[in-house]
């Protein structure tokens, strides 16, 4: 596996709710609040937002301890994010991006084909 990309940090701040900032195929959503019942939710253990379908390279949160929380909600698989200081998404591929404290929800890209009138998620 390639070292994870450590050139030309790009930076996500002054991100309001309803905005976003992208990171290859991720989509990162700001939002106002936490979801609830996010405290009940499974914490992500490898701090991996998510992982490529097509390289197997990883989109990856790197932070000093007790600077976010990263969970999976049960039900949707949707990822949520709580950023206490500021942490550094990175990816092998992308340059990396650096998200500024607040609460985040986390997306795949789709992308719309008008002649086969298919939706599909983006693949990194």
């Amino acid at each position: 596996m390639k070292p994870f990309n450590e050139h030309n940090p790009q930076s996500a701040k002054d991100m309001k709710p309803g905005e976003y900032s992208l990171h290859g195929d991720v989509i990162i959503f700001a939002e106002d609040k936490q979801p609830k019942g996010f405290d009940k939710m499974e914490k992500v253990k490898d701090d991996c937002v998510a992982y490529g379908e097509a390289t197997g390279h990883a989109h990856k949160i790197f932070g000093d301890e007790g600077s976010f929380d990263l969970r999976e909600c049960p039900t949707t698989k949707i990822r949520h994010l709580h950023v206490v200081r500021p942490v550094m998404f990175k990816h092998q591929e992308h340059s990396p991006i650096v998200v500024p404290p607040g609460h985040y929800r986390i997306g795949i890209q789709t992308e719309y084909d008008p002649y086969e009138k298919l939706s599909r998620q983006v693949i990194d």
